[in-house]
């Protein structure tokens, strides 16, 4: 509007004064497409969802069958963690036997690094949790050996592979045992209680 005015003042209007509306008026015009934008983001931002974790593809193939924790500061996340079937955010993730206790790998999903998470709680992989640790890499494999985690102030973590269930004394006796079932996930099921 006020460029306007400065049209509507006719040729009387100097030039000073039509520079002057015409700089007077470029902050409401910036102040007008400023609301546009935002306006315009919070709508497309109500029809974005979030991510997931589960449905992110695996980037490589599966890992090991198991891993184990041999050093910790807290025991509770010591013993042996069997990779699970599906991927959380692209990558392998481990879960103690008997236990909520898990290992995975946080993308970011909430802000944040990511990095491995070593966690007790129940969770889908897209929450930035990490009572037992997290060691902040972006690359796409396991954070193998002894390696200082943020963990009670930069504590050290060892995680080694675990020999592979086909080495284990007896699980090819107990694989012909539940051969001809009919569902795959009775069989994980099966190998899974064979494992405890």
């Amino acid at each position: 509007p006020f460029m306007i005015l400065g049209e509507m003042r006719g040729p009387d209007a100097g030039l000073g004064d039509a520079i002057f509306l015409t700089a007077f008026s470029v902050p409401f015009l910036l102040a007008g497409l400023l609301v546009q934008f935002l306006g315009l983001g919070s709508i497309l931002g109500a029809f974005r969802s979030t991510i997931d974790p589960g449905s992110i593809p695996r980037k490589l193939p599966p890992g090991p069958d198991g891993i184990s924790i041999t050093e910790h500061p807290d025991s509770g996340y010591l013993g042996d963690y069997l990779r699970q079937s599906e991927a959380i955010n692209g990558r392998d993730w481990f879960r103690k036997r008997d236990s909520a206790h898990r290992l995975y790998y946080y993308a970011q999903n909430e802000g944040g690094s990511p990095g491995w998470s070593l966690d007790d709680r129940d969770d889908s992989g897209s929450k930035d949790w990490f009572n037992g640790g997290w060691f902040p890499y972006d690359g796409f494999e396991l954070p193998m050996g002894r390696k200082q985690w943020n963990v009670d102030d930069g504590q050290w973590v060892f995680i080694q592979e675990l020999e592979s269930f086909a080495s284990k004394e007896g699980y090819e006796e107990y694989l012909e045992s539940i051969r001809g079932k009919p569902s795959p996930v009775a069989k994980v099921t099966q190998e899974k209680e064979w494992w405890k």
